[in-house]
């Protein structure tokens, strides 16, 4: 196919530069969001420490919402989200963290109790990640 008036052939830049373009931002944007991800949280090495319970919290289950056009009508569907047990923590004086246990173990402890944790700390954002805990 030729731009008829230039009677160059087309291709996909000449016929709209800003779709390529706008698509070139987008999947450099996309691979830079994983890459980061990726940097971020691969291959960090798990620490043990101490950490004192400093509150408890539960979400209790509940749906959220999402609407889906078919054929040409919106339709709107519930999704069921699960009940979370969740503990905040002073993990050996560092910032404060969160952790998502489960029941048993949330119905255990109380506030001002001593539990092991399993944690990281992400590369570049530095953030505390509990990723287990123990009695």
């Amino acid at each position: 196919m030729t731009n008829p008036a230039s009677n160059k052939p087309m291709t996909p830049f000449t016929a709209n530069p800003f779709i390529f373009i706008f698509s070139v931002v987008l999947l450099v944007a996309v691979l830079g969001y994983y890459a980061w991800g990726a940097v971020d949280h691969l291959g960090l090495t798990q620490q043990q420490a101490s950490a004192t319970v400093v509150d408890k919290h539960y979400n209790p289950p509940g749906e959220t919402y999402r609407t889906t056009i078919a054929a040409g009508r919106a339709w709107t569907q519930a999704d069921p989200t699960p009940d979370t047990h969740v503990l905040a923590l002073d993990v050996a004086g560092q910032e404060p963290t969160v952790a998502i246990v489960g029941k048993d173990l949330y119905d255990a402890l109380q506030p001002g109790d001593k539990v092991n944790v399993r944690m990281h700390r992400t590369r570049l954002t530095r953030r505390l990640e509990v990723t287990d805990v123990t009695r």
